[in-house]
């Protein structure tokens, strides 16, 4: 679709025959229709119309206009459904380019992009005349009519990067920078400039936030300044409430929007700033179809309305950090001055040293709880529990096996005769469990797998004493236990609180000198490449759980491993050390930013039939190396495939690398869709992820 000859004519030319997208069914093709005259005036990019398909009355989205039409006997459109498009020209010309990339329908991310409505509420919240847009609503307390961004010489001393941002800024152009630091009162100074002389411009802003405590945070400061002239999309919104707040989006009655990954795609038609906060999130790619990635989408939108993008982050994804290093973004480093590094020790703990033939806390750790105790402060100890399979460790010299070709962990693995292998879920590979470390020769080698279950009884044996609470999944039951564990933490109430990820919402750290991660390991040897990606963000960002360091705090970390180079990282707080190291195994194992990944998972009940789908996939993938239009690719998992049970399904799975991922896409749509219909059904299923961010 010619997306500038469209829009010419949607301005200029007669209106004879639309592009229509069918929301109804899940096809990847675009049809025709006629525009009765009636219709032609009212008629817009974007409008969602009721049409004549299959002899039933559906509903379909308009996406572009056409002065000829090469198919015949074509039907007209029945009746326009909204008075003025919910999705701007701009989003639907977005909504085309995250289809070609991700691979998946224009109908899945139209639908997704498009909020659901009800026929009561498209009179009740009606979209007024937008032709003349509202001026855009100032600061009540800003009297400055100097429309530049402008930083005082001594912040511009201090910090040199912010000149950058300044430009960036008042440039009003496509141009990306990435805020780098654990200076978050700084960020927010800087999101508030850049906001106001947005809409002093008379422009719009969208700001995303990962999660639900993270948007809240940003909600409340913005609120202040704000309130009147922004909405928030947070995680407790209905449908309604959702609807009606993307109608005052619509009519420019707001000028602010705060959300989560799904707000990327709000309707501003004046959109002058994009803001992404903390973008190294795995939050912002969405698990379901369409598998977008929000910080990518963001970037997307940004290029294509020509104006300026904010990534921020304390720690940065790899992609975003390469990209500053090849000159595509700019950087502006905020860090905390040394003071609060002074009162912050961090402990490396070698758990290959501890005599204790459990090694689940190590004698250290064991006294700084004490002491902590002692002083009245309290306690988390952290530990990732995750759903995936086991790898082998060798507790004498922390030696974990790992796939020759990938550099991820081997899994451990037991079969139906509970047989031990291990197994590489990136490339199939196989290796026997040995009782022997192929490393120092120790027959101390082991699965290693302990949840927070274990963990708390360990701790209950330990300090008898103590007010000992856990925070996981598991552990909620209630629905208000969640709201009841943090309320008696945060009172002070609870001595050791023992948790996973959720321990980093809500709770409150004031009173809290000790945080122990109880096993590093596990989040580094997960069979994913970017374990080590993970580790050093997650694990930075539970050390950075200490915003307010007034007294002095520790963090001890345990781990098999202390000279990996994310645990020396960790403990010197050292993002180029971590990045330098990590970049270098990339280039040399072909992996992201140096490639494309694509994720190809099938899904089914029966064994056989995943078998035989896995089988003719990998045939349509092989037939796509002898077109001359399609990019170079390697198929990893085809070889030695590996179907195993997940829940009541048989699942196999592939990957493909890729460079050049729009020559590939482009020959792998041609005939995506007869193959899909062909051969995959509900029982039997197929996903595709482009750029994953869970490899299994």
């Amino acid at each position: 679709m010619n997306n500038g000859i469209n829009e010419f004519i949607n301005m200029h030319g007669e209106k004879k025959y639309v592009e229509i997208v069918i929301l109804k069914y899940n096809f990847d093709k675009i049809f025709h229709y006629c525009i009765p005259q009636d219709l032609k005036d009212r008629i817009s990019l974007g409008s969602r119309v009721t049409i004549p398909f299959r002899g039933k009355v559906t509903i379909g989205c308009v996406v572009g206009f056409l002065a000829k039409s090469d198919v015949k006997n074509l039907k007209n459109i029945v009746q326009i459904i909204d008075k003025k498009p919910l999705l701007t020209p701009q989003v639907i010309r977005l909504t085309k380019c995250i289809s070609n990339y991700y691979l998946c329908s224009w109908e899945k991310i139209l639908n997704y992009a498009i909020p659901k409505t009800r026929k009561a509420w498209l009179k009740k919240f009606d979209i007024t005349d937008i032709s003349s847009p509202n001026s855009p609503q100032l600061p009540k307390d800003d009297k400055s009519s100097d429309n530049e961004i402008k930083f005082s010489e001594e912040e511009e001393k201090e910090r040199p990067h912010l000149k950058n941002i300044e430009n960036i800024i008042n440039n009003k152009k496509f141009k990306t920078v990435l805020i780098r630091g654990n200076d978050f009162n700084s960020r927010m100074k800087i999101y508030l400039s850049c906001i106001r002389k947005t809409l002093k411009e008379g422009r719009q802003a969208i700001i995303l936030a990962p999660t639900e405590s993270h948007l809240s945070e940003l909600a409340g400061l913005l609120e202040k300044e704000f309130k009147d002239n922004m909405v928030v999309f947070d995680e407790k919104i209905d449908q309604k409430a959702k609807y009606q707040k993307w109608i005052k989006i619509r009519n420019s009655q707001v000028n602010i929007a705060l959300g989560m990954r799904s707000s990327i795609f709000v309707p501003f038609n004046r959109l002058g700033l994009i803001i992404v906060e903390r973008e190294y999130s795995s939050l912002y790619k969405e698990e379901r179809s369409p598998r977008y990635n929000a910080r990518e989408v963001a970037l997307k939108r940004a290029e294509l309305e020509n104006i300026p993008l904010i990534l921020s982050s304390e720690t940065p994804s790899m992609e975003s950090y390469w990209n500053v290093q090849e000159n595509n973004f700019l950087e502006a480093e905020l860090n905390t001055g040394g003071e609060r590094e002074n009162l912050l020790k961090k402990t490396i703990i070698n758990m290959t040293q501890e005599k204790s033939k459990k090694k689940i806390i190590s004698y250290e750790l064991q006294q700084a709880i004490s002491r902590s105790l002692k002083n009245k402060k309290q306690v988390v100890l952290f530990l990732n529990k995750r759903g995936f399979s086991s790898f082998m460790i060798c507790s004498q010299c922390g030696h974990i096996p790992k796939c020759p070709d990938c550099n991820t962990s081997l899994s451990y693995h037991l079969d139906i005769q509970k047989r031990a292998q291990l197994i590489c879920h990136n490339c199939g590979k196989r290796a026997k469990v040995t009782d022997v470390c192929a490393k120092c020769g120790s027959k101390e080698i082991r699965p290693l797998g302990m949840g927070t279950q274990k963990l708390e009884s360990e701790i209950r044996k330990m300090f008898t004493r103590a007010e000992i609470k856990r925070l996981d999944r598991d552990s909620l039951i209630k629905d208000d236990d969640y709201r009841q564990i943090l309320e008696e933490f945060n009172q002070g109430n609870t001595d050791i609180l023992i948790g996973t990820q959720m321990v980093l919402k809500g709770v409150d750290f004031n009173n809290v000198d000790l945080i122990g991660i109880i096993s590093a390991d596990t989040l580094l040897n997960l069979p994913d490449y970017r374990s080590e990606e993970k580790t050093f963000q997650l694990l930075s960002e539970v050390i950075s759980s200490f915003r307010e360091i007034s007294f002095p705090k520790e963090v001890i970390i345990q781990t098999f491993n202390p000279e990996d180079h994310c645990i020396v990282a960790l403990k010197e707080q050292d993002y180029n050390y971590f990045y330098q190291k990590e970049i270098e195994l990339r280039k040399e194992l072909d992996y992201p930013p140096f490639t494309h990944i694509i994720k190809i998972v099938i899904l089914g009940e029966e064994k056989e039939a995943v078998k035989q789908r896995a089988e003719y996939l990998i045939s349509y993938l092989e037939s796509l190396r002898k077109d001359e239009e399609s990019a170079e690719f390697k198929l990893l998992g085809a070889v030695d495939m590996v179907l195993w049970k997940s829940r009541n399904n048989f699942k196999v799975q592939f990957l493909i690398k890729v460079k050049d991922l729009e020559r590939f896409n482009k020959v792998f749509k041609k005939k995506y869709d007869k193959m899909l219909s062909k051969h995959f059904d509900q029982k039997n299923r197929l996903t595709i992820d482009v750029d994953p961010v869970r490899m299994i």
